[in-house]
């Protein structure tokens, strides 16, 4: 897995039309129903895979009084793409420079999510939580896959059936340790609680 990047965002419950009872909250790295701040890509530090390379970039883009309704979390890239029965290697952007994560981030599950052009900025849409898979795939909690090999999995069946348009991407989901605190320093570095 290849660190990719860092982001803060709002996890939402789990939407009412999802039947899945396992799931309490989505986590996926889409942002169609957990969303990053509103301003995030006006700031222009973001690496070509729409993540940051610093957690303090990351933290940075959200207005301090906000700070406490996000979640920071980090990614890893499985180093394939799934295209149709295909796995491609995947081609890292020279961009995609994370620094290391600090200590505490812990691992909550892998997402499998589309993009379905190489000019896009980010990965698109997870069908777990987007259409609703997580009601007919395991999903744990946080409405991702518990295992790279479930991941993986899941990838080459989206690839082929296309509940959205694209390549699939396998990525591992991390979170930190705590929430963004706004009531600490103003310097980003300090936010993390």
């Amino acid at each position: 897995m290849i660190l990719a990047g860092y982001f803060a965002r709002r996890v939402k419950p789990k939407p009412e039309h999802l039947s899945a009872p396992g799931v309490r909250e989505i986590c996926s790295v889409s942002e169609c129903m957990s969303p990053g701040h509103d301003d995030w890509i006006k700031s222009w530090r973001h690496n070509s895979l729409g993540w940051f390379n610093t957690v303090s970039d990351a933290i940075g883009v959200v207005p301090e009084a906000e700070r406490g309704e996000f979640r920071l979390f980090a990614y890893r890239i499985h180093p394939e793409a799934f295209r149709g029965r295909e796995r491609l290697p995947l081609t890292v952007p020279d961009d995609v420079r994370p620094e290391a994560p600090p200590a505490g981030f812990r691992s909550i599950g892998f997402d499998s999510a589309s993009r379905s052009s190489d000019a896009g900025l980010s990965l698109e849409c997870s069908p777990l939580s987007c259409n609703g898979m997580a009601s007919e795939l395991a999903a744990n909690e946080h409405c991702l896959f518990a295992t790279l090999d479930d991941a993986i999995a899941g990838a080459v069946q989206f690839a082929v059936e296309q509940p959205e348009p694209g390549d699939y991407y396998v990525v591992e989901v991390l979170e930190g340790p705590l929430r963004i605190d706004p009531s600490r320093s103003t310097n980003a570095e300090r936010a993390i609680t």
